[in-house]
């Protein structure tokens, strides 16, 4: 089972300038729902893609993540990151790399949404709907709406900069679509 795990992993994360392959993120998604265990086996795989120097690989292990997040088994995903942290670890880029900055903009983001899980307990994306209108200061309001502040003002700077038009494909469908669930 591990071993196919890793391929969904390496074969969703190619090198190639284009969105992950649906048949690798279904298969990585039913990963979540397999239990903490299956959640650990991507990452020990993921990681890998996370530290490659090639920014497409870690523009789509991002992607990927971001999908587990947001579309895995509820909390699954941010409750592993938000207890292993260096997991979600990138390399380093620099403004002047090919989409370096988006690819640091988009890791402060989903960093930020595994910190606020941590903090909170609380996916504010998928389950905070309505949340800090109930709540009250002696109940943690105002570290939860900090919490929810973080994390919006690292998804607005998530604005994808395409430099190369081939580089389009990847930077202007893919982070956008995965983003549009996000900002509903």
């Amino acid at each position: 089972m591990s071993s196919s795990y890793e391929k969904s992993v390496k074969g969703g994360t190619k090198i190639k300038l284009a969105a992950p392959k649906s048949k690798y993120v279904e298969h990585i998604l039913q990963a979540t729902r397999a239990g903490d265990a299956g959640v650990a086996e991507i990452f020990r795989t993921m990681q890998n893609r996370l530290r490659d120097s090639t920014w497409t690989i870690v523009f789509k292990a991002l992607i990927i993540t971001h999908l587990m997040i947001r579309e895995g088994e509820a909390n699954k995903t941010l409750r592993y990151l938000s207890e292993n942290p260096t997991k979600l670890a990138i390399s380093n880029f620099s403004d002047v790399q090919v989409q370096g900055e988006n690819i640091r903009h988009y890791y402060d983001y989903l960093i930020q949404r595994v910190e606020a899980y941590h903090d909170t307990h609380i996916d504010w994306v998928r389950d905070g709907k309505d949340r800090l209108k109930r709540q009250t200061i002696d109940k943690g309001l105002l570290r939860q709406t900090e919490a929810v502040q973080n994390q919006i003002r690292a998804l607005l700077k998530c604005e994808v900069r395409p430099f190369y038009y081939t580089e389009r494909v990847l930077a202007n469908r893919a982070l956008p679509a995965v983003l549009c669930g996000d900002r509903k």
